[in-house]
Parts: C-alpha cells; sequence; structure tokens
C-alpha cells in the first residue's frame, strides 16, 4: 500500500508530509520512556522481520495480492510508539534504496501505516486482549486488530488519493479500496496471528504484554517447554537469520500480481498521475528490490541480494534508532530475572 511518486496533490503531500515528521518525532520521544538496554535489540529484530515480510506478496484472488503491513505485529511486541518507528524505519530504507513508495509520499505512507497500522492498530488491540485475558487474548486481539488496521490504512489512502476531487470519485476509490483491502486484511491477520502464536509458545516474555506482566504469573511455561532462555541480544540475532532466510529464499518466490493499490488504481485510474510525472522519481540504488551484480544470475538472485542487503540496513538503523532515542535512559524495569 505504498503510494508512489507524484501521485498526491502537492497540498497532500506536504500536509502528510509535516504531520508524518510530527508522529514519529513524537513516537521516538515516547519511546524513549518504554524501552530499556536489553529491549532495544528487539527494534531492531522486528524492523528485518516486518521489511523481510513485505516483500513476499500473497495472492488474495484474481489477478490481486497484497502484502503484510506489520504496524499490528511491531505494536504487539514492543507498543504502540515502538512498533511505528519500526514502520518508519521500514518505510525509509524502501523509500531511499528501493523507491517503493515516493519521497513526496513518505508522510502518507508512515501516516497511514504506521500510525494508523501500529498506534491506532495497537488501541483496537489492547482492550480485545483486556477483556478475553492471557494468551487468548493477545492471539485474538492481535489478529483482529491486523485486519481493521488494513482496512484504516486503506481508507486514509483513499482520502489522500482522491482529495481535491468529486465526491463521487472519493466513494468510487473508497469502495474499490474497502473491497480489495478487506481480503487482504484477512491475509495480514492470519501472518500476524502465526507471528504471535509462534512467539507465545517460545518467547512469551518479547511481547509487550509479557513483559509488563513479568513475573506475575499471567504467561506460565506451557508444559514440556522450560528451558533456559537466550540473552536479548542473541534473541535478535535469531530474529534477523529468520528475517534474512525470508528476505533471500521466500521473496524471490513472491506474487507478481499488482498489489491492492495497484489493482485499484488500475480500474480508477488515480495513478495515472505518478506515471506521466514530468519530474523523474528519486535514484535509488536497487530500483525494484533488484541488485543486480555481474556473475550474481537470474533475476531471482537480484531479489534476493536486494532483500539481503535492505533488511542488514533497516535492522542497523532501527537498532540505533533504539539505542540513540531509547538507550539513553532506563525504562521502569519490568522483566523477570529469567529474561536477563
Amino acid at each position: 500500500m505504498h503510494i508512489p511518486y507524484a501521485v498526491l496533490e502537492p497540498g497532500v503531500a506536504i500536509a502528510t508530509t509535516a504531520l508524518g515528521a510530527l508522529g514519529l518525532g513524537c513516537a521516538l520521544r515516547a519511546v524513549r520512556g518504554e524501552l530499556g538496554e536489553r529491549t532495544t535489540p528487539l527494534m531492531g529484530m522486528m524492523s528485518a522481520f516486518v521489511f523481510a515480510a513485505q516483500m513476499v506478496n500473497f495472492p488474495v484472488g484474481a489477478g490481486v495480492s497484497g502484502h503484510l503491513l506489520g504496524g499490528v505485529l511491531a505494536s504487539v511486541v514492543l507498543g504502540p510508539w515502538g512498533g511505528s518507528v519500526v514502520i518508519g524505519a521500514v518505510l525509509i530504507v524502501q523509500c531511499f534504496l528501493f523507491g517503493d513508495g515516493g519521497l513526496d509520499a513518505l508522510g502518507a505512507n508512515f501516516l497511514n501505516m504506521g500510525m494508523l497500522g501500529a498506534v491506532c492498530g495497537h488501541a483496537i488491540y489492547a482492550p480485545i486482549r483486556r477483556a478475553i485475558g492471557g494468551r487468548r487474548g493477545i492471539l485474538i486481539g492481535s489478529m483482529v486488530a491486523a485486519w481493521f488496521s488494513v482496512l484504516l490504512a486503506a481508507g486514509a489512502c483513499a482520502v489522500e488519493l482522491s482529495a481535491g476531487q468529486p465526491p463521487r470519485e472519493f466513494l468510487r476509490i473508497l469502495s474499490w479500496m474497502a473491497l480489495i483491502h478487506t481480503a487482504i486484511g484477512v491475509g495480514e491477520a492470519v501472518i500476524t496471528g502465526l507471528v504471535v502464536r509462534f512467539i507465545l509458545l517460545t518467547r512469551p516474555d518479547l511481547l509487550e504484554a509479557g513483559r509488563r506482566a513479568g513475573g506475575s504469573g499471567e504467561f506460565p511455561e506451557v508444559p514440556g517447554r522450560v528451558r533456559p532462555r537466550p540473552g536479548w541480544i542473541s534473541t535478535a540475532v535469531a530474529g534477523l537469520g529468520i528475517a534474512m532466510a525470508v528476505a533471500v529464499f521466500v521473496s524471490p518466490m513472491a506474487s507478481e500480481l499488482p498489489d491492492g493499490l495497484e489493482f485499484v488504481g488500475d480500474k480508477t485510474g488515480i495513478l495515472a498521475a505518478g506515471r506521466e510525472a514530468a519530474w523523474p522519481a528519486l535514484p535509488v540504488p536497487m530500483p525494484d528490490y533488484k541488485l543486480d551484480i555481474p556473475g550474481s544470475g537470474p533475476l531471482e538472485a537480484a531479489t534476493a541480494l536486494a532483500g539481503l542487503a535492505g533488511t542488514l540496513v533497516v535492522f542497523g538503523m532501527s537498532w540505533s534508532l533504539a539505542r540513540i532515542f531509547a538507550g539513553g535512559e532506563k525504562a521502569p524495569e519490568r522483566l523477570g530475572a529469567d529474561v536477563a
């Protein structure tokens, strides 16, 4: 759902850029008191995984595909503001390294996926988790919020793309976006649920709710799974390894069908302005997620190399942001002794 270059009206682009910068600044300020030295590696791990997972488009119907947005997944692990910083780091790397999402639309993309996806998505997730309670509440809440987050982002995208057009055109764009992204949201919910379920079975203390619970017993060990837990850095490195595997081995097999926004753009013509832009787009080193190295082999290898490079860059960028903005202060001690 990355809005491309030169599609937004200039006024919309300026307004969303300002709001996006303000939102990211607020998120960076908020995480300062939420994450401590032991949890900052999770920021890099989640950024790397979300980036790699977004490279994998999955088919959702005839002629259309979707990909993970990841805002709710990141916020379930890191909290709403940490999750939005993760999405912001991913979007910045995608824009400047791969040209995925226009520079003039970076603010809008962050508002849609970072603020609505992570912050508003977490606002949907949290009351469901509390109402149901325990692991089941986390799993159900994350899946429901993931589905709604896609619809929220799609609705905001429709508003941004149709700004300045007649109401009838807005309703047409919104109808198509809602129809397509209702199906994409199911994929988002399934992927989010699978990842959250895996974390609940292996390291529930990595989740925001698990860290807040500490030693309260809300997340007892699963029978037969009691084992020494690795440290935070080793856990983050293991997560990075999974993200790299997704980028290298799974992303080359991604669906080549147009994603939801591209599909709607073809139906409504809302992306035509970008294709006819008078000014060239921002030059990037790896356009269309391809890193062409002489002798690197087929197209799939170029995609795998680009995915590997992007995963490492976004991991380093996000971890650095976490250390700069969150590591400078000690977060409240919510962790049990078993996660030291």
